[in-house]
């Protein structure tokens, strides 16, 4: 889950901290289709793209905003690597893909869209 120990240090402080107040720009990588639904839900008037890396062509979804209150001053910004997530960007972007370095502008109603129509894996029952 965590890519260092500095980053899971912090994950542990910031959940036992009683108050957080950020003055700067906050990145985060998000797990799943849903937990970037859920971003783009909270945000205040989301800017919302899906793109794919020049150099890599690694797809990529992410929700920015700007906030001005509490507890973050500074533009906010979840990103899931849709990668590994091959039904989801499939259903964000029907018929065709994106070329390295091109974008697209979404909605979150593309979102929530896209996450309805992507099958769930349930294990089967043992």
């Amino acid at each position: 889950m965590f890519e260092s120990a500095k980053e899971r240090q912090l994950a542990v402080l910031l959940r036992i901290s009683e108050s957080i107040d950020i003055v700067g720009d906050v990145s985060v990588t998000v797990a799943n289709p849903s937990e970037l639904l859920a971003w783009a839900d909270v945000l205040p008037s989301p800017n919302i793209f899906a793109w794919r890396g020049h150099g890599s062509g690694k797809r990529f979804v992410h929700v920015t905003a700007v906030s001005a209150s509490n507890p973050v001053h500074g533009r906010i910004t979840a990103a899931l690597r849709a990668d590994g997530h091959p039904a989801f960007w499939k259903a964000l972007i029907p018929g065709n893909d994106l070329d390295p370095g091109d974008e697209l502008s979404l909605t979150r109603q593309n979102i929530a869209a896209a996450w309805d129509a992507t099958p769930l894996d349930v294990p089967a029952p043992e």
